[in-house]
């Protein structure tokens, strides 16, 4: 009897406590706060996300020039700071690609990444050495699906942007409408200002003007042109420095230019011809050597185009980047 006496009271205790704690302003709950390399329009950009996108995309780089690249500085950073840089930029990209994407109803199916992933590792199949990287790293299947997916999703929109640029009538209009689509020169390329103003003085002499071809033989520093008197032959616009291009485009035909300077050295240019799309034409090219000029042309406009239409979706994201931690890397 006592025992249930004793027992009854227990209970009565714990329900008395039950009622009176229930009465009480329950504690607030304490807010842990989450931790984020990234932050893109509230998806988060994990650290472990970002630790093997970088391994990922690290390993041909160090593979080629050994770990001790990543201490060579260019421009005040660190090559380790600047493919970080980009590491986070590409995870950026893919975020608001991906969710531009699927705004449109696009999305990758399981059998198309299955396939590509299938196709991946076959190609790696008897190479132990990233075998192993990728164990190190821990970069297993279901990272690997994932970095293919990224990839599926930013070849579909740079496809899209691809055909969108080719059948654009004002596009088109603006890339190939009197407009320069190659150029034939010759150059002169010297590593100094001394042998600029000596070559100049020659090239320039009123009594006895040397010639181009002559001077480029003999004082050009280019390893495949000088013995071809500095002929580059026929190059499609875009293709070299664009202070070079430049002045290409601004002189006329058959005249030595000013100097330019690029980080190869000092350049005089000859331009022997420029064309249009029109003197193309004109001079009986065949059609499918055109055609491969214009495609030519428009992949690269188009990859200047993805470039600026990325940094107008990152204009209107909202985006939160934990430097500090990323210093930590």
């Amino acid at each position: 009897m006592k025992k249930i006496l004793l027992l009854m009271m227990m209970l009565l205790l714990v329900s008395c406590g039950s009622s009176n704690t229930a009465n009480e302003t329950p504690p607030e709950p304490e807010v842990v706060e989450e931790v984020f390399l990234a932050k893109v329009n509230e998806e988060i950009i994990s650290v472990e996300t970002f630790d093997k996108y970088y391994a990922m995309q690290s390993y041909d780089f160090e593979k080629e020039f050994g770990e001790s690249v990543w201490d060579i500085e260019q421009d005040g950073k660190t090559m380790r700071e600047i493919r970080q840089d980009q590491t986070l930029d590409y995870l950026i990209r893919v975020v608001l690609i991906e969710n531009y994407l699927a705004g449109k109803g696009e999305f990758a199916t399981e059998d198309v990444i299955n396939s590509a992933y299938d196709r991946y590792m076959a190609s790696i199949e008897n190479d132990s050495e990233i075998k192993t990287y990728f164990e190190e790293k821990g970069l297993d299947e279901a990272f690997l699906k994932r970095f293919i997916e990224d990839q599926y999703y930013l070849r579909l929109y740079e496809d899209q942007l691809l055909d969108e640029i080719s059948d654009d009538p004002k596009t088109q209009d603006m890339l190939f409408t009197d407009k320069v689509i190659r150029y034939k020169v010759r150059h002169i390329l010297l590593d100094s200002q001394e042998s600029l103003t000596e070559v100049e003085s020659l090239l320039n002499d009123e009594e006895n003007p040397a010639d181009f071809s002559d001077m480029a033989r003999l004082y050009s520093i280019h390893p495949t042109s000088a013995v071809k008197g500095g002929d580059l032959g026929y190059m499609l616009v875009g293709t070299m420095p664009s202070a070079f291009e430049e002045m290409v485009l601004n002189i006329e035909p058959y005249t030595v230019s000013e100097s330019v300077q690029t980080e190869y050295g000092f350049h005089l240019i000859f331009v022997d011809d420029k064309q249009m799309l029109q003197d193309m034409i004109e001079s009986g090219m065949p059609e499918d050597e055109i055609d491969t000029y214009k495609a030519a042309i428009i992949e690269r406009y188009a990859a200047l185009e993805i470039v600026n239409r990325f940094e107008k979706m990152k204009s209107v994201a909202t985006i939160e980047v934990n430097k500090e931690l990323l210093d930590e890397r």
